[in-house]
C-alpha cells in the first residue's frame, strides 16, 4: 500500500472531515505508512504528474501518532495553502 494513488474524489468521499475541501489542482493523494500502520507521508499528485508533499511526519522527531481527524486537518491546510495555482 505504500505510495498507492488514491483518486481525489475517493479520498474526499471516504473522509467526511474533508468535505468541501478544494482540490486545488490535485488528481489524487499518495500515502505512505510505516510498519506499524501509522501514516508517515502524504503527497498530492497534480494533473502534470508532479507530486507535491503535503504532510511529512518522518521529519518530526519524535514522530507523533495522529488521529484520522488530525491527519485530515494537516492535509486540508496543506491543500488550501497550495491555492488555485497548484495545477502547474
Amino acid at each position: 500500500m505504500i505510495g498507492r494513488l488514491i483518486p481525489w474524489a475517493t479520498f474526499v468521499a471516504d473522509r467526511p472531515s474533508m468535505a468541501g475541501c478544494p482540490a486545488n489542482g490535485l488528481l489524487g493523494i499518495t500515502m505512505d505508512w510505516d510498519g506499524a500502520g501509522e501514516v508517515t507521508r502524504i503527497a498530492g499528485v497534480l494533473a502534470s504528474g508532479r507530486e507535491v508533499l503535503l504532510v511529512d511526519l518522518v521529519a518530526e522527531n519524535p514522530r507523533p501518532i495522529l488521529s484520522t481527524a488530525e491527519v485530515d486537518a494537516l492535509v486540508r491546510a496543506a491543500i488550501e495553502a497550495l491555492g488555485e495555482g497548484a495545477s502547474s
